[in-house]
């Protein structure tokens, strides 16, 4: 826990460092910026996403102790994989450019158009998801056999059960995302923080008290009450906002601006969803568990971007969208860079810590009740081969939020085209000599490709800066990463840790020790080779202790 506890701490004090920038920016323009007020936000923000993550671990625990990495949890996740094919298609483009239309009106002073822009978004998308989700129940077993042909009767027929009542429920988590972008544009960000963290906490409640008796369908019904549950908890803060939200079917000119920044992004979208269709059409014809492992695996591969990029997102996308109106180039270009860096200097790490640390790791999250011991290994070895691509998702992720700041989605968009095409065409090459791991390897090496020509097109077409500086900095954070696997990976061994004890208590206590002596000799590795990135957490930090001494 230590590992994450350092990724946590580094996000929060690359926002402390970007939220200075931006309020020296506003404040030359404007005059007026509470310094306060943007760091006790962000904090709140990162640590209700935090407490979020680790209900959400308790929930993927819970589902490991009942259904293990088999056949009736592959179900399950093919399930819960066809209606996100509607996520990426509608939801994410929607909510994605919501926030900037809608923000414009709020600015101006238009209330009267920001609710109805606000009435016509959420009334059409969610009317249109839900109905689309109707339509789709019939179609329910082919769209099964498309994604899981490997299936057996009995697991074929328990997905399409389940892919029948997620289909219409999946308009839940669109109307979620819709009610956060509310409330972040009014500067409410605590509440959208809880939200998730009920959801979590009302899956983990239902599956404890369901799933003894009803098995793989009371995971289901927890799922549809937890999405329940993050919208609302939100209505009463949206109602709070003075917003004249009613049913409207009216098609506006900021339904028009929506919907026209969306179309590239719902091709994007559908790039995704086509290369996790064929990654589970695959995983369904591997030994059973395989898609379960994968699955569990992309969680735990996830937690990094989760933790402490979507914080830097965060924070550099408003900076980056004010550049662009100014047509600062250079600006954007010295802060993408900073992002870049500290998001190497965190997912690095967290890169080589998951690979070194990857068996003991899953065993503690995962292995318990119907989560075997073949079930870690399996799952182990494909976060190993996921954590190569930690590092390139980040910087994916990044350059795609800095085009999108300046509204060229056409770009990144088509890079995600070629990067799920490649993708794909390595699935079925790695496919038979690799197995499951094959799969994993796929995405790995697709995502790097496309991160490598995200940054050489925005240095290209946008802005540029040093790729030497990068690439040094890069190799100074991978020398004192490798310090540090070394030291995690003797001390897991000789501690026992590597073989696991027997004893979870043991097992965890052992495993806090490991990661937090790992991240002290990282730390201390960065200072004696002089990492930037380190010298600006000590600076802030040294800075915060002069401002207490001063009060």
């Amino acid at each position: 826990m230590g590992y994450y506890d350092l990724s946590m701490t580094g996000s929060l004090v690359f926002k402390d460092y970007l939220i200075l920038l931006r309020t020296k920016l506003r404040a030359e323009r404007d005059g007026i910026v509470s310094k306060k007020s943007m760091a006790r936000a962000t904090t709140i923000v990162m640590v209700l996403g935090i407490i979020s993550k680790i209900m959400g671990f308790v929930r993927e625990q819970l589902i490991a102790w009942f259904f293990g990495a088999t056949g009736p949890t592959d179900a399950y996740m093919v399930a819960l994989a066809i209606p996100t094919v509607l996520v990426g298609l509608i939801s994410n483009p929607i909510s994605t450019t919501f926030v900037p239309v809608f923000t414009s009106y709020l600015n101006s002073g238009d209330r009267k158009n920001a609710s109805r822009v606000a009435s016509s978004v959420i009334t059409l998308s969610v009317g249109t998801f839900l109905i689309i989700g109707v339509v789709s129940i019939p179609f329910a077993p082919a769209l099964v056999r498309i994604y899981a042909p490997g299936f057996s009767s009995e697991l074929f027929g328990s997905a399409v059960a389940l892919t029948r009542l997620f289909f219409p429920a999946f308009a839940l988590p669109l109307l979620a995302a819709l009610l956060k972008a509310i409330l972040n544009s009014h500067k409410e960000f605590t509440i959208p923080g809880v939200g998730p963290f009920v959801q979590n906490l009302t899956i983990v409640a239902l599956v404890a008290l369901l799933a003894p008796t009803m098995g793989l369908f009371a995971l289901a019904i927890a799922t549809i009450a937890g999405y329940l549950a993050h919208v609302l908890v939100q209505v009463p803060a949206v109602r709070k906002t003075g917003l004249e939200l009613r049913f409207s079917t009216e098609v506006n000119e900021g339904m028009r601006k929506v919907l026209s920044l969306s179309l590239p992004l719902v091709l994007g979208g559908l790039a995704t969803q086509a290369c996790l269709m064929v990654d589970k059409n695959l995983a369904s014809r591997l030994p059973s568990g395989s898609i379960s492992a994968l699955g569990f695996a992309d969680r735990l591969r996830s937690l990094p971007m989760d933790l402490f990029i979507a914080a830097v997102v965060t924070v550099i996308y408003p900076s980056l969208s004010e550049m662009w109106a100014r047509r600062d180039k250079s600006g954007m270009g010295d802060t993408l860079l900073t992002g870049i860096r500290y998001a190497m200097f965190l997912c690095i790490p967290s890169a080589v810590g998951l690979i070194v640390l990857s068996q003991p790791l899953v065993r503690l999250a995962f292995e318990r009740g119907a989560f075997t011991s073949q079930a870690t290994l399996l799952t182990a070895s494909a976060v190993s081969v996921y954590s190569v691509g930690i590092v390139s998702m980040a910087l994916s992720r990044l350059i795609g939020v800095a085009f999108y700041s300046t509204q060229d989605t056409w770009r990144p968009v088509l890079l995600a085209l070629a990067t799920s095409g490649l993708n794909i065409l390595l699935n079925f090459a790695f496919i038979q000599p690799f197995g499951h791991i094959g799969l994993a390897l796929a995405n790995v090496i697709s995502t790097w490709v496309g991160a490598v020509i995200g940054i050489w097109m925005y240095t290209k077409y946008i802005s540029g800066f040093s790729v030497r500086d990068l690439i040094q900095s890069a190799l100074k954070i991978l020398l004192c990463s490798v310090l540090m696997g070394a030291f995690a990976w003797i001390g897991a061994y000789y501690s026992g840790l590597m073989a696991g004890t027997g004893l979870v208590q043991k097992d965890l206590l052992l495993a806090i020790l490991v990661i937090g002596g790992s991240a002290l000799v990282y730390l201390v590795s960065a200072l004696v080779f002089e990492c930037e990135e380190i010298v600006l957490v000590r600076d802030i930090f040294r800075d915060k202790l002069n401002q207490r001494k001063d009060v």
